[in-house]
């Protein structure tokens, strides 16, 4: 049964994470009982919108000139503790949120181009990405240093503003320094979707995405 959410509850990160990684536990031992956890956010798809926080100048593509090499987000994501560094929730890499849509291909939907009504929210509240801290079209660089982990979410609002020009939010959790971003469930997260699921993904992308988060 699918499920349209137009908007993200204010605890979306804690909420979907929480759950997640659950599920994730269950995995291993069992599909039964991860999908069962899983039942409170299935077949979730996201219809919303979000709102701009800055605005694109004319002439500059703030999208496509600001590529980052996959190495470097994982380098970004690992320093920064799977952690947005704006609004302080937990992330969990996009590969990882991949894996568990191989898992439960209908009750925890992936589409690659994030289209709406084909996603399940979760992407937007916890997949991280490795934002400019100077923006790219400010000339920032695209080295480790001056990139920062932003949930998907966090990162579409910012647009081009510079980190430090967000509006503030209320309160600002502190860093769990247990979490890492559901890594140490991985790899059997993957042999799950071989096993029971539905690849999204190029044959190669899981095994490649372990390796460049040293696993």
């Amino acid at each position: 049964m699918t499920r349209e959410i137009h908007a993200l509850r204010d605890d979306a990160a804690a909420w979907y994470s929480s759950i997640l990684d659950e599920v994730a536990a269950a995995l291993p031992s069992s599909l039964d009982r991860a999908r069962q956890l899983l039942e409170p956010i299935a077949g979730e798809v996201w219809m919303g919108s979000l709102t701009l926080h800055g605005t694109t100048t004319i002439g500059t593509d703030a999208r496509t000139s600001r590529r980052v090499p996959d190495r470097t987000r994982a380098e970004v994501f690992l320093r920064d503790g799977f952690t947005c560094t704006y609004c302080g929730g937990r992330t969990i890499p996009r590969c990882v949120l991949v894996a568990i849509s191989d898992v439960f291909p209908d009750d925890f939907p992936y589409y690659a181009h994030y289209r709406r009504g084909t996603v399940h929210p979760a992407y937007w509240a916890l997949a991280p990405e490795a934002d400019h801290v100077l923006a790219h079209a400010n000339g920032g660089s695209s080295d480790a240093a001056n990139l920062t982990t932003l949930h998907a979410m966090c990162n579409t609002r910012k647009s081009i503003l510079a980190a430090d020009a967000l509006p503030m939010v209320d309160a600002t959790p502190m860093r769990d320094p247990e979490w890492d971003g559901l890594l140490s469930r991985y790899a059997d997260i993957v042999v799950a979707g071989e096993a029971h699921g539905r690849r999204h993904a190029a044959p190669n992308y899981h095994n490649a995405w372990l390796r460049r988060f040293g696993r």
